[in-house]
């Protein structure tokens, strides 16, 4: 039936457009039906470990909150022949075929051709590209290398997406030829695009029902138990992964069709291990921010809570002109606290939810290459503007410089506790030679206080070769 309706759309799509993709989308729909995906990863960088890819796990996350299987990922040399052989079987095997990298002006850019050799089309300057390498790109003169990015399949089609932030148009389009949907590799342009067409196509099929039970144990503790409930669940996938976690030790993972199933089997389950052992844990700590900080109040001691309310006043404070405070972010508990607090403060004060806060990290030589990447997460995850500054005053400089708005460094010490070189240096450099003011909000917090609080809130931490984060 699959491949009926394929062959029909394509026969339809000589004629018309736009049929082969809608014919599929409207299948699946009605048939209520989970679709399946490939996902094809382009080029010799990434074998050669020169790039990490970091797009097919983007869109696998993207597809599978949607309601998409991904069923395989495959990474490609950049030969035309290759690439090819591995989009007939895809397009074949799959109802969605998703392609990034390999379409930029270089020799080594082959996906279009490779996509036309796979469907048996000819390439051509399509007029809508050429005019936007000319206009867009600067490209006045033609042909030239840049021409390369508007050589796509005759039989193709373009697919603008909208930029929700802007609500115009992407200025480079994904081509699409048949079921396959073709993708640039840079991850600042494929995550943008790619969203914009899981939203458009995918906004209406049914998700799936999905669970997670965080357990404070290792798995052989409870591996029987997951045996005896996986054989009376037959409708329901389970899975089960050791995680080393300040929150637990293994997670388990819980999914079917509907939601009943899915709480029944994680009902069953939970109710034959340990109780012990069960973690109560918020892999989303940034959302509903106000309503689980203000909760965590509530069950403070009156000492405590005191503590609390006295530095999210200040934060409060702060944030009454956001772009006026900046946080020195350094993968300590503090920082992390202070990002959160500040994102609390915003939720108070109605910031918009897309309201940026602003931070900047030091990029020490030694500085291990994880804990830049804990960094851009957690400023993915808070939505912070984040700056990499050298370890020299002449950048602090140019960053006040630049950003004339900024009054106000929140540094994460605290009295006698986490004295560091930085902050002593941060500080006197503030005294000496800006009108930048330091302030130390966690600066009454005791070891207590702010171990407490990350772990109630499950708040992400780094520790060394170690990322603790949630995706």
């Amino acid at each position: 039936m699959i491949h009926l309706c394929r062959r029909v759309a394509n026969i339809l799509s000589k004629y018309h457009g736009r049929i082969t993709v809608d014919a599929m989308l409207v299948r699946h729909k009605n048939s209520g039906k989970h679709p399946t995906a490939g996902i094809i990863v382009i080029g010799d960088e990434i074998l050669k470990a020169q790039v990490k890819d970091t797009n097919s796990f983007y869109a696998c996350s993207l597809l599978y909150k949607h309601g998409v299987k991904v069923q395989k990922i495959s990474v490609v040399r950049d030969n035309t022949e290759d690439i090819a052989e591995e989009i007939n079987l895809f397009s074949e095997k799959y109802n969605y075929v998703f392609t990034t990298g390999g379409i930029g002006p270089t020799h080594d850019d082959v996906t279009y051709e490779a996509v036309a050799l796979a469907f048996h089309d000819t390439l051509h300057y399509h007029s809508t590209l050429v005019e936007i390498v000319k206009n867009r790109f600067g490209c006045k003169n033609f042909p030239s290398p840049s021409y390369k990015m508007a050589y796509v399949p005759t039989k193709s089609e373009l697919k603008f997406g909208i930029n929700e932030a802007t609500g115009q148009p992407f200025p480079y389009p994904c081509i699409v030829m048949r079921n396959v949907f073709v993708f640039p590799g840079s991850p600042k342009f494929f995550e943008s695009s790619f969203q914009a067409l899981c939203k458009e196509f995918f906004a209406f099929y049914r998700r799936f029902a999905t669970a997670e039970v965080y357990v404070n144990a290792n798995e052989e503790s409870f591996a029987n138990v997951l045996t005896a409930v996986v054989q009376e669940c037959p409708n329901v996938s389970f899975g089960s992964y050791p995680e080393h976690s300040r929150y637990y030790k293994a997670r388990v993972t819980i999914e079917s069709e509907n939601e009943e199933d899915t709480e029944t089997a994680r009902r069953m389950f939970c109710e034959r291990i340990s109780t012990d052992a069960l973690v109560e844990y918020d892999r989303t700590p940034h959302v509903d921010c106000l309503a689980k900080y203000e909760k965590l109040l509530m069950q403070r001691q009156p000492q405590r809570r005191s503590i609390h309310e006295s530095s999210f006043e200040k934060f409060v404070n702060y944030y009454q002109k956001p772009e006026e405070v900046w946080i020195y972010l350094d993968g300590s508990d503090e920082s992390i606290v202070m990002v959160h607090l500040a994102r609390v403060a915003n939720c108070k004060l109605r910031q918009s939810s897309k309201s940026k806060l602003h931070a900047f990290y030091f990029n020490f030589d030694h500085l291990e290459s994880g804990m830049i990447e804990f960094l851009r997460e957690i400023s993915d995850r808070y939505n912070v503007e984040l700056y990499s500054l050298r370890s020299n005053e002449s950048d602090i400089c140019r960053l006040i410089a630049s950003r004339p708005e900024l009054q106000i460094l929140l540094l994460g010490k605290r009295s006698n506790s986490n004295e560091k070189e930085i902050y002593e240096n941060l500080t006197r450099f503030s005294d000496n030679k800006s009108p930048v003011q330091i302030h130390f909000p966690l600066i009454d917090w005791s070891d207590e206080d702010v171990s407490s609080f990350v772990v109630s809130l499950s708040l992400p931490y780094y520790t060394t070769g170690e990322t603790q984060l949630a995706r």
